[in-house]
């Protein structure tokens, strides 16, 4: 086996198997981490059902129970909290942030990675305030970690992240809004609120964003805006997505590399007036000829996107939807006099994991080397048979996957999903698995 699981767990029925934890090399993944037991249901203890009113509020107890799991999974696949280098975070309330903070902190000692906090539209449990996911270095692995500051760049200090991390030749930098140093958004990226059309919003945060926030965190690290592996965005207006993908392509003289573009309700951000928010994983200048681009015919969102890039065993894979150059795929498409012969859902998946099955084979890997499967869904009541299509390819050895409910529209009529992967890709002795194998 290239990949190692941990923690493996059946939900519902038996027929959606979650692997929480993976290895892959020198690296550890943790994706769909909520404080459940082996059973999927929020664990007693957290929801203290009887007295639910105890102290500590019930979204720190939550937090609490998935780093003590995180811990624990972490150390069965040779790493620890302290070898942590990226967290993200979903949660369907706001006001979970700040008691999650507090355990966050006392968890990781103070010494918190780059974070991107995302607040949605639901998660898979309806009492879940939370859904994490994490990367962390092995410990015998050697990659030296160290966190970073641009002079400029800060974060809050009631979440106390670092905005930038170097871990050997990668760079990570936490999610970036378009704020000053009083927290709030720069007045260089809004428009005077006397004028109609002095600029548009969208272009002046995005150029905001991209020139004083993504720009100086990676030149700290020793990297720079071609150096980027992987990019995710989070819009909280759908409408916004023609003008900023004009201001992020002229960002990228050559070629966009692999994005995610999700759109999410308003407000989703730790600042309330913030309409984006970003974050990166890029290479150190030391390492750019050791980047692979991925190239295949695969229709992407942005067509002049790179689908992946690929260093040192890890893959990193543009945001994947159920359409071409029409809209979405015809297989995928629901007729409205007949709609019950089709799972649109299903059909929309099945296209996704066959163009991810392209780039797979493209960079020398497969499906069966998924580390990382985020599903952005406009409605979470479809994820069952969804994700049945992952079954097909994959089998029950189970998937390092995370669902979470975002957006009513994702950018294309009728679409239901879009999903960000990353992978590895087996060292040239260690031959590629083949998931019907598995």
């Amino acid at each position: 086996m290239t990949i190692e699981r941990f923690g493996v767990a059946a939900y519902g029925s038996g027929t959606v198997f979650h692997a929480p934890v993976v290895k892959a090399g020198n690296w550890i993944f943790g994706t769909g981490l909520r404080a459940v037991g082996a059973h999927g249901l929020i664990h007693a203890d957290v929801l203290r059902a009887g007295r639910p009113l105890d102290a500590p509020p019930k979204a720190e107890r939550e937090a609490q129970f998935i780093f003590e799991q995180m811990s624990r999974h972490l150390e069965a696949a040779g790493s620890a909290l302290s070898q942590v280098v990226r967290l993200d975070q979903y949660y369907p309330d706001w006001r979970s942030v700040d008691a999650y903070h507090c355990a966050r902190k006392a968890a990781l000692h103070g010494q918190v990675a780059p974070s991107t906090s995302i607040l949605v539209s639901g998660l898979l449990n309806r009492d879940a305030g939370m859904d994490i996911q994490v990367m962390a270095a092995s410990l015998d692995s050697g990659i030296n970690i160290e966190a970073l500051a641009a002079p400029t760049v800060g974060a809050p200090k009631e979440s106390g992240y670092s905005p930038c991390l170097r871990a050997g030749d990668f760079i990570f930098v936490a999610g970036q809004l378009a704020r000053d140093e009083s927290g709030d958004i720069a007045t260089a990226a809004v428009v005077p609120a006397t004028q109609l059309w002095k600029g548009t919003r969208i272009k002046l945060e995005t150029d905001y964003l991209i020139r004083r926030r993504l720009v100086p965190s990676l030149e700290a690290a020793g990297s720079r805006l071609d150096l980027v592996l992987k990019a995710q965005v989070y819009l909280s207006h759908e409408e916004d997505l023609p003008m900023f993908l004009q201001t992020w392509r002229a960002a990228f003289p050559d070629r966009i590399p692999p994005t995610t573009i999700v759109p999410v309700r308003h407000p989703a951000f730790g600042t309330h007036d913030a309409r984006l928010e970003v974050n990166v994983v890029a290479a150190h200048a030391d390492a750019a000829y050791r980047i692979r681009d991925i190239e295949c015919d695969v229709e992407l969102l942005v067509p002049d996107m790179l689908p992946a890039r690929s260093l040192d065993g890890l893959l990193f894979v543009a945001g994947l939807m159920a359409i071409d150059k029409t809209g979405l795929v015809p297989r995928a498409r629901i007729l409205e006099s007949a709609p019950f012969f089709q799972d649109g859902a299903r059909e929309q998946m099945a296209d996704i994991l066959s163009k991810a099955q392209k780039i797979f084979a493209a960079a020398g890997s497969d499906l069966g080397n998924v580390v990382r499967a985020l599903h952005f869904q406009r409605d979470l009541s479809t994820f069952g048979r969804a994700y049945q299509e992952w079954r097909t390819m994959v089998g029950d050895a189970g998937l390092p996957f995370s669902a979470i409910e975002v957006n009513s529209s994702l950018f294309v009529p009728g679409a239901e999903l879009i999903v960000d992967l990353t992978g590895h890709v087996p060292c040239p002795q260690e031959p590629a698995r083949s998931a019907a194998l598995m």
